[in-house]
């Protein structure tokens, strides 16, 4: 089994948000907006070119397309993008047939975008889906909602002062 690393202070958290995520962004939820403003000043904010793929469907299918392809364009730029490769199509293979042996399958965007999430070995998958990713055990404590995020990550009070 392999063991957990631990983090130091000064070592930065790589998170890999899900679509969901980039989808609160352009719907204007400013908790999200200033996470994603926070993850990618800091360079530890990854996407899988999957969510890019999807993102940009839903942007070319408005009918400002062009201003909405602009406007995603110019959030996703900010994140580290994770290709589907060879190795990313594998597990998620074999993430799928594990899902799908024990009656739990869930989209295959999902099972792209968590085995990006493995691959690249990033400590949090942050999504408002935490249902499907949590029906795999290799992402075990790992799928955290911004309000989860949030909470978990919350700098520690300040020092009180002595009289």
């Amino acid at each position: 089994m392999m063991s957990q690393k631990k983090q130091t202070p000064n070592q930065l958290l790589r998170v890999l948000v899900d679509t969901s995520i980039i989808v609160d962004v352009d719907r204007g939820k400013q908790d999200v907006i200033e996470l994603c403003k926070q993850l990618t000043s800091t360079n530890s904010a990854y996407i899988s070119t999957v969510s890019v793929s999807e993102i940009l469907t839903g942007s070319y299918l408005r009918k400002d397309h062009k201003n909405a392809v602009k406007k995603a364009e110019k959030i996703l730029s900010q994140f580290h993008w994770v290709d589907l490769n060879g190795e990313t199509a594998k597990l998620a293979a074999e993430l799928n047939a594990y899902l799908i042996t024990n009656g739990q399958p869930i989209e295959y965007q999902d099972i792209a975008i968590a085995a990006s999430c493995l691959l690249e070995n990033c400590d949090i998958l942050l999504t408002e889906n935490k249902e499907h990713f949590n029906r795999l055990p290799n992402l075990k404590n790992k799928v955290l909602t911004p309000k989860e995020y949030h909470q978990k990550n919350k700098p520690p009070p300040p020092p009180q002062l002595q009289e």
